[in-house]
């Protein structure tokens, strides 16, 4: 299992390496800063870790010291494409403050719960990170589905690059929260799937957003809140909330 999770590692490593050079070509750091960073991040954040597998002593410091930081760039390059495909909400002064304030709220009190209530076998700063993290999918799984909810109910043109990279999000954490579920459950007797299927689904993820950098930028990917005027983006509002409206009054 060690070999087989190490060669997992490193062809994530050629695929992020490969959605960077793509991103580049294609000019979409601009549009992608965060998960362009994240990206980075997590391909360098792979490299450095495994340089340190030999010594376990500093291996365990530069992993905790990590993981935070992937964490938050994790949250923030998901919600970077909720937001640029609906931009129009964030006119509304209550869903700027409520939307991300829940985000933040939601993370900041599972690592607060985590520090003053850690396990028998953990530190408090560990407990508060794992604590984090495991929220963290939590949330990117609810921006995820109510990113598609959304699309659906407002018929949002399909924008590959956003489509698929909250696509890609979405996976990821759904496997890591099953993964942990299955743990949870039957301790270490599925202990292969629930440690290596978030790695394989991070494969199949790393994939779905190769696809998307693949395509070359269309002419409409632009659409519905990319390039919105103030004007265009106060009817989008209008036109969104009035769909609303209607559908409560037939509820």
């Amino acid at each position: 299992m060690y070999w087989f999770g190490l060669s997992l590692q490193w062809i994530c490593v050629i695929l992020q390496v490969w959605i960077l050079v793509l991103m580049g070509r294609r000019s979409l750091y601009g549009r992608f800063p965060l998960f362009a960073a994240y990206i980075a991040y997590v391909a360098v954040q792979t490299v450095v870790r495994s340089a340190f597998l030999a010594n376990q002593h500093l291996y365990f410091y530069v992993y905790w010291f990590t993981a935070p930081i992937e964490m938050i760039l994790t949250v923030l390059a998901a919600h970077e494409s909720f937001m640029k495909v609906f931009r129009s909400f964030y006119l509304l002064w209550w869903f700027r403050i409520f939307f991300p304030g829940a985000i933040v709220a939601a993370l900041a009190y599972s690592a607060w719960r985590g520090y003053v209530s850690p396990p028998v076998h953990a530190s408090a700063a560990g407990a508060a990170i794992i604590s984090a993290a495991l929220t963290a999918q939590y949330v990117i799984l609810a921006i995820s589905i109510l990113f598609f909810v959304l699309a659906k109910f407002f018929h949002v043109p399909w924008r590959v690059h956003e489509y698929r990279f909250v696509l890609g999000f979405g996976i990821s954490s759904l496997a890591v929260a099953f993964g942990g579920a299955v743990r949870s459950a039957f301790v270490t007797r599925f202990g292969f799937v629930s440690e290596m299927l978030p790695a394989v689904a991070y494969v199949v993820v790393l994939a779905v957003w190769l696809s998307a950098v693949l395509h070359a930028e269309p002419s409409n990917d632009h659409a519905a809140g990319e390039r919105l005027s103030p004007e265009e983006a106060v009817n989008e509002l209008r036109r969104q909330l009035l769909a609303i409206r209607s559908f409560l009054r037939k509820g």
